[in-house]
Order: C-alpha cells, then structure tokens, then sequence
C-alpha cells in the first residue's frame, strides 16, 4: 500500500510537470506506442495530452491518491483487492482521458464500468449485489448506443476525434452518443442509478460517484465540441439537464440520508455542467468540473468519517464532536461553504461565472427563473448539513476515537485545491471572453436567494423522524418515481433468486433425478402422438423434409 503511494507522488510530481510545460508553451503532445506489426499494418495506440487532457488527468490522480491514503484507516479487510481495483479504475479513467480514438475510448469506457461494478459490490451483500446489478443494466443502455455509434463512424475514413470535425455531422450517431453521455453522468432517465451506487464503500463513491465515473460524459462532450456545435443538440441537452437538476435539487431538500444527499448534490452539478454546455460555455463546464472534483470528493471523505463515528447514514441521528474531530470538521464546513460558491473560493470562479452568463444568453425568463431558484437550492441542502452536525448534541456517554494521521492527511490532500485552486487556474485557462452586463437588481438575485433560504432553513430546522408519508413526499423521494423501476427489477431478481434456492434446496441429486423423468416423460409422449399418425400422412412428411434437405 505504501509502495503504490510513493508511485502515485512520483506521477503526480511528472504530471505537474508535464501540464506546466503544455500551458506554458501552449503545445500538444501526441504519444504514438506501436503494440505489433504484421506485414503490410501496423496496430498503434495514441495518447492525446493537451491542456484539457492533461488538467483532468492530474485532478484524478490528486484524488486517487487522497483515496488510497484514506483507505488505509477505513478498509479492514481485502485491503490488497480493494487497492487493485482501484488502480484499475484508475488506469481506465486515464485511459478514457487520453484517447485520441473511438478504440481506446471504448475500452477505457467498458473498464470503467468493470471496475466500478466489482468496487459497488465490494462488501458483498444482497443490497450492494442488487445496487451493481442495477447500475450496470442502467450503464449497459450507454455502452450499446457508444458501440453503435462506433459502427456508424466505420462509414468515415478514421475513428480519431481530430478527423471528424471534418464530418458531416450525422443526427443518428451524434443522438446515440448524447444517450451514452447522458446514461454515464446519471441524467434522466437514468438518474436513479446514482443514488443506488451509495451501496459501496465511501472512498469508493468520493472518486468514482464525486470527480471521475460520473463526470466521463461531461468530459466527453466537451472533446466532442465542435460537432455538438454542429449537430444542433443544444436544446435537447437544455431540456434534459434542467428536468434532471429541478428532480435532484427538490429530492435532496426531503433527503436525510447523508450519502443520498451528497450523491444528488453531485448530480445537480454535474446538471449545471450540461446546461453551460448548451449554452456553448465549453471551458467554464470543464473548469467547474476540475473544480467540483475536490471539493465534492472531500464532502465525501467528511461524510464517511462521520458516517463510521456515528454508525448510522441518517443525518438526523448523527452528531461531530468538535474537539475529537477537528480536521474533519473545518474541512466539511468548508468544502460545504465552496459547494455553496462563497466569494473567492474555488467553485466561486466557475460557478458565479455560469450563473451571470446564463443571465444574459438568449434563453426565455422562465428557464433563467428556474435556474436561479435551484442553485438556491444548493444552498439551501448544504446548510441543511452544515446545521445538523455542527448543532447536534452526542447522546452516548462513551468516547469518541480521535483522527488518525491517514484521515487528515487526506482531507488535507484535498482541502488546499478547493480553497486555491480556483484561483490560480482561471488565470491561465481561458474561460470566458465575453464581458457581462448585468443590472445591480440581477446582481443582487443569488444573494437574496441565499438570504431567503437561510431564513427559510432557520424557520423549518426542526426534522422529525415521522412525518405523514404524502403522495408528493413520495413523488420527491422516489426521483419522480423512477426509483420504482428499480424496486421492480429487484423484486422480479429476488423471485428469480428464490425460485433457484428451492431447486437447490433439495439436493442436487434429486433435482437431476426429476428433470430426467421429465424428459423421459415428455419424449415417451411424443413418440406416441407419431404413432397414431395415419401411414400415409408419416411419408408425405418425410418426401417434404427429403425435398428441403436436397
């Protein structure tokens, strides 16, 4: 475990170098690696490392190594399993990043979702065995329509991203790699995913659910620019992300599991990345997304710190005690405060920017409307955090454990970049050329918003643990009942599963046994029904099958 950190450091250190050089010189770098050679063809692999590349390459190594370090306190057991896993996932995630290619970019796709599937069901149990099978028949829809898109794309002339701006921009192939983008980041309908994915361990959801697996689609239609351009998707990618983050955003104001919440607060990020997206603010989706990467994988660390303090996910039975968990608690407030893009934090950069250009794109008032009330909602969901385990009181008389080295030195890892990291990147990213123009009312609609949402949080601080179960609270809380569809599934998994055990159950010899009998059975009735067939039927049947044979 110790020797793959000190490998992880090394990487980190070249990469920095490396994206220092590439921004510095403003340069490209295309790596070549020659994997065999035949008589007349060669089979290469390329690797594309250039600003965008290079960047997100760096952020998931920052975080994978924050993870490994995290996971030393927190997995007991298959410590080795869990970290080879990991280095997978890891290694399919750059893969994904640097591919020039549709054949380097499938393969890296299909290790994300191996990968995560093995790491969702680590702990091995029915619900977390239920919850992989479920998110990787939800991630199969995307697979399929990418490799359909993939055989489309055999028409052209080369599977490199470079060459197809260069296409006609097909409605087919660019519709199904849009679903396939949609499916990986969780987008409706295949948002109830995401939530069911809290079923693995929480270093696992801080770097596939927070920063990588989720926000591979965002990725990819962002290298996919110019034909997205091109193909006119702008609205559909409006429509689709605007439903998505009106359902994460009212779902997480009723949410009181922990993990839940922070998992639907990622989705109505990754909600905001799409809609700058549709409004051609390619660079500040990519920089909101580096930038949502850190801070949202620390509330995860926080989480799952208090998550094994507490022994529950249930926000209304957790507590903090400050003095014990010291770290845990300035780091929390504060990645909390950076979702909430308080002044000069990182998200502040990105997310202030998306909000004042949204303003003023040519969208009706109804949608700006819209938009403004759910990034109030952040808000709101994070103070709703921020409330309850700062002011809850310990109930038990026992003694908390104290922070081990592991533990701060991962949240550390990650708390400098959220707070900085902004800052110093939007000075050597080109983000937005165009020059705001906002009235001071328009100006001053987000912090009213917040004020009336703390306001609101103040009145309604009470959470009761029963509360009349309404059709709407069920409509919130089951995702607008998408979540059904997975209860169905499972229920028909669970009968299939007992239909099995019962046949097992007997004994295997016994089961043989019967199905013999059955087959003995069901052949001595079929040669009586050809018996009692007329002779001259019998040989007109056998001239027939003789003519089609010959």
């Amino acid at each position: 475990m110790k020797n793959a950190i000190l490998m992880m450091y090394l990487v980190i250190f070249i990469l920095v170098l490396t994206t220092m050089m590439i921004f510095s010189k403003n340069k490209t770098v295309m790596i070549e690696w020659k994997m065999m050679s035949l008589s007349s063809s060669d089979m290469s692999m390329f690797f594309l490392l250039d600003e965008k590349s290079s960047v997100f390459t760096l952020m998931v190594m920052i975080v994978t190594a924050s993870i490994m370090i995290y996971s030393q306190f927190y997995i007991k057991k298959k410590k080795v399993m869990f970290l080879k896993i990991l280095i997978m996932f890891m290694a399919s995630m750059v893969m994904l990043i640097l591919s020039p290619n549709m054949v380097t970019l499938i393969m890296g796709w299909e290790g994300l979702g191996m990968t995560s599937f093995s790491l969702i069901m680590f702990y091995q149990n029915k619900k977390s065995v239920m919850s992989s099978m479920y998110t990787m028949m939800m991630n199969r829809v995307g697979d399929i329509t990418l490799m359909v898109a993939m055989m489309i794309l055999m028409n052209s002339s080369s599977w490199m991203f470079l060459s197809m701006e260069y296409l006609n921009s097909s409605t087919k192939w660019v519709t199904l790699m849009t679903v396939s983008m949609f499916s990986k980041s969780a987008q409706i309908p295949f948002s109830s995913w995401l939530t069911e994915a809290m079923a693995a361990p929480t270093p696992v959801s801080a770097l596939v659910h927070s920063s990588t697996l989720v926000t591979a689609g965002v990725y990819l239609m962002i290298r996919f620019k110019s034909i997205m351009v091109a193909s006119g998707m702008n609205n559909i990618i409006l429509t689709v992300a605007m439903i998505t983050l009106s359902m994460a955003s009212m779902n997480s104001l009723l949410e009181m599991d922990m993990k839940k919440l922070v998992a639907l607060s990622t989705l109505s990020q990754i909600s905001i990345m799409f809609i700058s997206i549709s409004t051609n603010l390619y660079s500040l989706a990519f920089f909101h997304m580096i930038m949502h990467a850190t801070f949202k994988s620390l509330i995860f660390l926080c989480s799952s710190t208090y998550i094994s303090n507490s022994n529950t996910q249930d926000l209304r039975k957790m507590y903090s005690t400050s003095i014990n968990l010291l770290v845990t608690n300035m780091a929390f407030n504060v990645a909390s405060m950076v979702l909430c893009a308080l002044p000069f934090m990182s998200s502040f950069y990105s997310k202030e920017i998306i909000m004042e250009m949204i303003m003023i794109a040519p969208l009706n008032k109804i949608t700006n409307l819209t938009f403004i009330i759910l990034m109030m909602v952040t808000a709101s969901y994070s103070l709703k955090m921020m409330i309850i385990i700062n002011m809850n009181k310990m109930n038990l008389t026992m003694k908390m454990w104290k922070e081990t080295g592991n533990q701060k030195i991962s949240k550390m890892i990650l708390l400098i970049p959220s707070v900085v990291l902004g800052n110093s990147m939007s000075w050597f990213m080109e983000l937005n050329k165009n020059v705001i123009y906002l009235s001071i009312t328009e100006k001053l609609v987000p912090p009213m918003m917040i004020f009336i949402t703390t306001a609101t949080m103040h009145c309604t601080s009470e959470y009761k643990m029963s509360k009349p179960n309404k059709i709407a609270n069920q409509m919130l809380t089951y995702m607008w009942f998408m979540k059904n569809l997975n209860l169905m599934s499972k229920v028909m998994f669970m009968a299939q599963n007992a239909k099995m055990l019962k046949t097992t159950e007997k004994g295997m010899v016994i089961n043989q046994v019967s199905s013999l009998i059955n087959l003995i059975y069901k052949s001595t009735h079929l040669l009586f029904k050809t018996n009692q067939i007329h002779l001259n039927t019998t040989i007109l049947i056998m001239v027939i099958f003789m003519m089609i044979f010959i």
